[in-house]
């Protein structure tokens, strides 16, 4: 029996996607129990009430690349059990065999295995270092009326009124559309470089998942949190961790 798992619900923003293969239920005979999914290196099994933002919060990947690593067609519909790579092909140790026709490569002593030096990764930085960019904008015109702190904070409150228009920073590709509870509508924008901008306490969005915007292009407009004060919710993310977003938005 397969399980439906949609999207909706309170993922959180402390931050933080792809369907690849279904999960098989083997039934042996009509004693036997399924055989629950394991995943392997570089791979994440689908728990009930995953979703897309949520696989890739925990994994510090976007959803964008969860979603083009797996092939997945409706990133809106995840199934429980489903495994996926939360890792690019060549980032974890997956095991693989030849071809069916093909020779199998000849076996190695295990003297020679031990003396070929281990393959290693050039370690990535966990930040960028800050910098300005030119090719970015602000959100929204309004006064920031809470600051970035990395706690409670991750990102800038930007005041504003019911109504007024929310943009997007930069040319980017909408990678999230979500209603979550305590932030209204909820907009990502896939920037590439491993950065995404995140917009919440939206009222009505005017883009879909998938879709290309511009830098200044209107994606939203701004409606009020749950103690119904109207503020936009902005933040930078860099492979899934918030940035101080004034160090990269244009000076103003």
């Amino acid at each position: 029996m397969v399980v439906t798992v949609r999207t909706s619900g309170r993922t959180g923003f402390g931050w933080c996607a792809g369907i690849a293969l279904a999960a098989t239920l083997m039934v042996a005979g009509c004693s036997t129990s399924p055989k629950a999914p394991v995943a392997g290196p570089g791979e994440y099994v689908v728990q009930p009430g995953d979703t897309l933002y949520r696989i890739a919060s925990k994994s510090g990947r976007s959803t964008a690349d969860i979603a083009r690593w797996n092939n997945l067609q409706d990133p809106d519909k995840l199934e429980a059990g489903q495994v996926l790579r939360v890792v690019p092909l060549g980032g974890a140790p997956v095991a693989s065999s030849g071809s069916a026709g093909e020779p199998s490569p000849p076996a190695r002593s295990a003297g020679a295995e031990r003396s070929r030096p281990p393959k290693t990764r050039e370690p990535e930085p966990p930040m960028p270092p800050a910098s300005r960019r030119s090719d970015w904008g602000w959100p929204a015109p309004g006064q920031v009326i809470a600051g970035f702190n990395g706690g409670s904070n991750k990102g800038l409150d930007i005041a504003a009124r019911p109504g007024d228009a929310v943009l997007s920073i930069g040319a980017g590709k909408v990678a999230v559309t979500e209603m979550l509870r305590g932030y209204g509508s909820v907009v990502m924008i896939d920037h590439g470089g491993s950065y995404m901008s995140v917009y919440t306490n939206l009222r009505t969005v005017q883009v879909k998942q998938g879709q290309r915007v511009e830098r200044g292009q209107k994606i939203a407009d701004i409606g009020g949190d749950e103690d119904g004060r109207s503020k936009l919710h902005f933040e930078i993310r860099y492979r899934g961790n918030a940035v101080d977003p004034r160090q990269y938005l244009t000076a103003r």
